[in-house]
């Protein structure tokens, strides 16, 4: 498989959901607002306890290593429960900025309250570069918001979306020509939504 293919890449929360995965780098940012619990299928939340968010990072800081073009991956500390904390609380801040929502009630912990984020800006034969910089999970968290900043650049952000249904935000990536889709999987989110729209009709007659 060719380095940053993306599309196959084995990133351990997005691919539970039988989804194709968002190129590069950007398979990263998809993987870790994945990590939620899903209302109908509802696998576990990856981040609810310390030992599946470490079995998570764990899976996940291997496979962006193994397709980073950018040189930003790198080995980080094993997670603390404060750790793990800020990074709930930093997913529901990420849903909110990119799909105008939050996941789940406002969450408490480190990083949660006006958040600070400092990338740090190089020199080098490519011109000036932005990188992710911080200690620890913070580096972490600076990566993802510089890739969503990266991808809005490109143009590809806007195909990364949270599921309409009212009951599901799986972060899928649309690929589809028109980048119309709205449903992370048109048969089950789909067809529920088309069945409650269609009682609602009935009801209302």
């Amino acid at each position: 498989m060719p380095k940053g293919s993306g599309r196959y890449m084995a990133w351990p929360a997005t691919t539970r959901y039988g989804l194709s995965v968002a190129p590069g780098n950007l398979g990263l940012v998809q993987d870790f607002l994945n990590t939620i619990t899903e209302g109908t299928l509802a696998p576990p939340d990856l981040l609810a306890t310390l030992e599946s968010a470490q079995e998570w990072a764990d899976q996940v800081l291997e496979q962006w290593s193994s397709i980073d073009e950018l040189g930003w991956a790198k080995i980080l500390p094993r997670l603390t429960e404060n750790d793990r904390e800020a990074l709930v609380a930093f997913r529901d801040q990420l849903f909110e900025g990119l799909f105008g929502h939050s996941y789940s009630e406002p969450a408490s912990g480190p990083g949660r309250d006006n958040p600070t984020y400092r990338p740090l800006m190089t020199v080098s034969t490519r011109g000036l570069e932005l990188r992710p910089d911080g200690e620890g999970w913070k580096y972490f968290e600076t990566a993802l918001l510089l890739i969503c900043h990266q991808g809005q650049l490109e143009g590809v952000l806007r195909r990364m979306k949270s599921c309409k249904s009212e009951t599901c935000d799986v972060v899928f990536y649309d690929r589809s020509n028109n980048n119309s889709g709205v449903w992370h999987d048109v048969k089950l989110c789909g067809n529920r939504a088309n069945v409650r729209a269609y009682r609602e009709r009935s009801a209302a007659n």
